[in-house]
């Protein structure tokens, strides 16, 4: 049994009781590659119907069928009302209700305290230069390679809950100055204090908006957290509380400073387009920070919010 769909192109609905199978008809010359949904219940075929090289996708499993026409209809209609490819339609189709059915996760303990850290520091940053300067000064991190600028300088922001003060560092330009700019590394050195004590993420975020006092700032905050795929529905699962295991330290990023850069890594004449993704650890438990930290960013570091 087929069913024409109206529209162009001449798509039809076909039940097939023998296989018995739902599916899609839908024009594909032979020279398209037919797609491959990688599912084991939709299945895709060439076929030759109503004097046409069609392609059929079809849902093989009886127990979905009522189900399934409602997602084939989907596909239809990016086909004939969107202007889309068979392939980008199933895919789309197929990648929007996975989305849909989503479970809901947690923040990874990674992100968590990279996240925190950021935070504290922006803290930190308000007692030392003011709100609006500290807020303005966070650059997120979608577009710039360093967190946060200001007064010249450029800061790096990492976060362990190590016993030693071993950060990661997730890409060889993290820690290469930008001309004509210092470059500050920035460490904070976490532990959990168990029920009692510190602050867990959901309410150091809470301690930065209650410091807010515009709708700008706030938007600035906003985006900095959605850039970390941070989402309020976290705040149930991200329960770690966290405080200082040592004194926030500050380098200056030198030569004397364990890195891995991308100006290195030329000079040792690596063709960097061989090595497209690099992410290292660098271990800084020992080394001393740097006593020429500026003013302001001696401040921030020195607060002391969670005990």
């Amino acid at each position: 049994m087929e069913y024409p769909i109206e529209g162009e192109p001449r798509l039809s609905l076909f039940i097939d009781p023998s296989r018995p199978a739902i599916g899609l008809r839908v024009p594909l010359p032979k020279t398209v590659a037919l797609p491959d949904a990688g599912l084991e219940h939709i299945r895709l075929r060439r076929v030759h119907a109503g004097g046409l090289h069609q392609a059929e996708v079809a849902v093989t499993d009886s127990r979905s069928f009522v189900d399934a026409y409602p997602i084939l209809m989907a596909v239809a209609d990016r086909i004939q009302l969107e202007g889309r490819t068979l392939d980008f339609a199933l895919t789309d189709t197929l990648r929007l209700l996975g989305r849909l059915l989503e479970r809901r996760d947690s923040f990874s303990v990674e992100k968590e305290l990279g996240l925190f850290g950021e935070l504290l520091f922006v803290l930190g940053l308000y007692d030392a230069v003011g709100v609006a300067e500290a807020v303005a000064a966070w650059r997120g991190p979608e577009f710039e390679e360093h967190d946060f600028g200001l007064r010249g300088l450029d800061i790096e922001v990492k976060t362990t809950s190590g016993e030693r003060r071993t950060h990661w560092i997730d890409s060889p330009s993290q820690l290469q100055p930008v001309a004509g700019r210092a470059l500050w590394l920035v460490s904070y050195q976490l532990t959990a204090p168990g029920a009692e004590g510190g602050a867990t993420l959901p309410e150091l975020i809470q301690w930065v908006r209650d410091l807010l006092g515009t709708a700008k700032q706030s938007d600035t905050l906003s985006s900095c957290l959605e850039g970390v795929a941070w989402r309020e529905s976290y705040a149930d699962t991200c329960t770690n509380r966290w405080r200082h295991r040592s004194k926030p330290t500050a380098y200056v990023v030198a030569d004397d400073l364990p890195r891995i850069t991308t100006d290195l890594l030329a000079t040792a004449g690596i063709d960097l387009t061989r090595v497209p993704e690099l992410r290292y650890r660098v271990d800084l438990t020992g080394l001393e920070g740097d006593a020429s930290a500026p003013d302001f960013l001696a401040a921030a570091l020195a607060h002391g919010g969670l005990g």
